[in-house]
């Protein structure tokens, strides 16, 4: 029999051991088994009684569609909408949006007998019921410590934006788009350009708020780009003009699927050849209309769109828009600082590539910083390298749940 003195200093070796690597994995920020609660939470949406989104055949209209004329063709487009209630005797009034660039189309509040009338037209493509969620307050976490103030010494450099290649010091003409919920305009280390923004829930340009309620776009839009100013963080692309494009609204970040839309619609107008638009969401359904929208976008305006690939694990081809799949898009799963597949990450087609999403530091509301979990924080270390030029790799993820894996994103400095 073994003596209980012997066995008591075994069994306080293997205590001191497992609690000397447990603070070394958080010191490090190693950690691949988040809680669930550090995770976004997201649910289905719920469908909007009476309103739907409808899609016509461009080459059933009674005008052609100029992509170089958006004004114009927008408004052919209301004219167009216009006749087609007159016909089926719609009320003007429950027009919500109109689309002509992003989908050939409109929202709108459309009662039933209508409806099944409106479907067997052949001038409409397909009708999408619109559909309303929500993406959940922030969980509440304390301040990320010695960075609360701006001392030329406290700049950190996070583990994501090294493991990548980063950071680099961006000087070109183009900008990021950040599709989430607003940005904070004011974070001493951000540079937002508001000007190019677009609030998707308040038709009156005056009316729009285009501040972060919720903290989810600001933390993404620090990964990008936040500045290299020896304070705070610093992103992949320190300094790039950040443009906040506003599809979730209020402390729980709303939305629905035609502001989603509205916003992809937005970035056409406004996007150049060589943009990037961060996608930081998802995971909620299927929508052929937003797969729409985003496809048509990137491949006509030339704008990469940057997508998160969703934290249920399943595969990538599960929701949208990470399912779509185009010469300008780009799917990203996550890993840890370990290159291990982190565990809620979506696998598979059409992701292209794996970026850091276990315990990202960036950019918070209130001028703070904060640590935070998902694919959502993976997309925008990809955005970053994506404005910078072509994506270079090093390395695959490990222990990818199927084969292939996928090639970890990178930049030679």
């Amino acid at each position: 029999m073994k003596s209980p003195k012997l066995f008591f200093k075994r069994y306080l070796f293997v205590i001191l051991a497992v609690a000397f690597y447990s603070c070394s994995e958080e010191k490090f920020q190693e950690i691949n088994s988040i809680d669930n609660s550090d995770l976004f939470q997201v649910s289905k949406t719920t469908p909007i009684e009476g309103q739907y989104i409808v899609v016509l055949h461009e080459n059933l209209i009674s005008f052609r569609i100029d992509d170089s004329d958006y004004e114009g063709s927008h408004s052919l487009m209301r004219k167009e909408i216009g006749s087609l209630f007159k016909e089926y005797k719609i009320s003007d009034e429950n027009l919500e949006r109109v689309y002509s660039l992003a989908l050939t189309g409109f929202c709108a509040k459309i009662d039933k007998d209508v409806l099944s009338k409106l479907q067997k037209d052949p001038r409409v493509k397909y009708i999408e019921q619109d559909r309303m969620g929500t993406l959940g307050k922030p969980v509440d976490k304390p301040p990320f410590k010695g960075n609360e103030d701006t001392d030329p010494s406290t700049q950190v450099l996070p583990w994501g934006i090294k493991r990548v290649g980063g950071p680099f010091q961006y000087s070109g003409r183009n900008s990021v788009f950040i599709v989430d919920t607003g940005i904070q305009l004011d974070h001493p280390d951000l540079n937002v350009d508001i000007k190019k923004g677009f609030d998707a829930y308040n038709p009156k340009k005056k009316d729009w708020n285009l501040n972060d309620e919720h903290g989810h776009g600001t933390h993404v839009a620090g990964t990008v780009g936040a500045l290299d100013n020896k304070f705070g963080v610093v992103g992949i692309a320190a300094g790039v003009p950040l443009v906040p494009v506003k599809i979730f609204f209020g402390p729980y970040a709303n939305f629905t699927y035609s502001g989603m839309i509205a916003g992809i619609e937005h970035i056409g107008v406004r996007g150049i050849p060589g943009d990037v638009a961060n996608l930081s969401f998802g995971g909620f359904d299927s929508s052929t209309a937003l797969d729409e929208a985003v496809l048509r976008v990137s491949e006509k305006r030339r704008v990469w769109m940057v997508i998160a690939s969703g934290n249920s694990r399943l595969p990538a081809t599960s929701f949208s828009p990470a399912r779509v799949n185009g010469n300008y898009t780009i799917t990203v799963s996550a890993f840890d600082s370990r290159d291990r597949y982190a565990w809620f990450s979506h696998f598979g087609p059409p992701i292209k590539y794996g970026a850091p999403g276990i315990s990202i530091l960036s950019t918070w509301v209130g001028n703070s910083y904060r640590v935070e979990t998902g694919t959502s924080m993976a997309a925008p270390h990809v955005s970053g390298l994506r404005v910078l030029g072509d994506i270079e790799t090093n390395g695959y993820v490990l222990n990818y749940p199927i084969s292939p894996t996928d090639p970890i994103a990178f930049k030679s400095n």
